[in-house]
């Protein structure tokens, strides 16, 4: 499955413009644009990634008064959380 580019025009301050082209090289993109998706990407799935923590941990402040638990419960007990976000 091939994804169809498109062209995106960012104005951006000399210096982090040279940054970002030796970042790219320095990590071995093959572009400064490769670089640059490669960051959004990040920016993207670190932002699910927190709202998942976010809906894990208020599912766990809902869940009523804290109680010891094994491991194992524990263990089944989050993965059920997850699955339900």
């Amino acid at each position: 499955m091939t994804t169809q580019n498109t062209t995106f025009n960012l104005s951006i301050p000399k210096g982090l413009k040279e940054k970002a082209r030796l970042q790219a090289r320095k990590r071995h993109f093959s572009s400064t644009s490769d670089y640059l998706q490669h960051l959004i990407r990040n920016d993207i799935e670190r932002a699910e990634q927190k709202h998942e923590l976010s809906v894990f941990l208020q599912a766990g402040l809902a869940s009523g008064e804290a109680e010891p638990m094994p491991l194992d419960k524990l263990s089944t007990w989050m993965q059920d959380v997850i699955n339900k976000s």
